[in-house]
């Protein structure tokens, strides 16, 4: 898909949404007319419970990214359950007070047999209240950042 921004570029809201087809209220976003999932990681405190964890290993960057479901034990099911099978999406991150998104790229699912990608974990939902949610390993699709992109990732450190 060609995009009129790069990784490491911040982008208005209006610009992203038209470009992918999306309508960008969710954590994860689907266009069939584009056949693309793009994910938004809200900063904690942006007025969502999630707690994504963006992260260096050793071989790739990446993101345990929260599924979506705000209240209650999420399922795999609709946004979460296509998520699991394309393996795959362009992501934003979102700074709280900020109304720009930053593009960090695309990410892939990372595929290890001793660990189930995606695996449940105990988050507070909306309301305070403890549940189940379902948490995606992504890797960024080329291992590490561009220095543009790792540069902008610091704003959220």
């Amino acid at each position: 898909m060609k995009l009129s921004f790069k990784e490491g570029d911040w982008v208005d809201f209006d610009t992203w949404t038209t470009e992918f087809g999306v309508n960008g209220q969710s954590g994860i976003n689907i266009s069939n007319a584009n056949n693309v999932i793009v994910c938004v990681s809200r900063e904690n405190g942006d007025g969502v419970p999630y707690k994504d964890r963006w992260y260096r290993h050793a071989q790739w960057d990446g993101v345990c990214f929260t599924g979506q479901g705000l209240e209650g034990d999420q399922t795999l099911t609709k946004a979460n359950k296509r998520l699991k099978q394309d393996k795959r999406a362009y992501f934003f991150r979102k700074k709280k007070g900020n109304s720009r998104y930053l593009y960090c790229g695309v990410f892939v699912l990372v595929e290890e047999s001793r660990n189930p990608n995606p695996r449940a974990e105990l988050q507070d939902d909306i309301k305070g209240n403890r549940r189940n949610v379902w948490m995606f390993n992504m890797k960024y699709i080329s291992g590490r950042y561009p220095e543009k992109l790792a540069n902008a990732m610091k704003n959220f450190n």
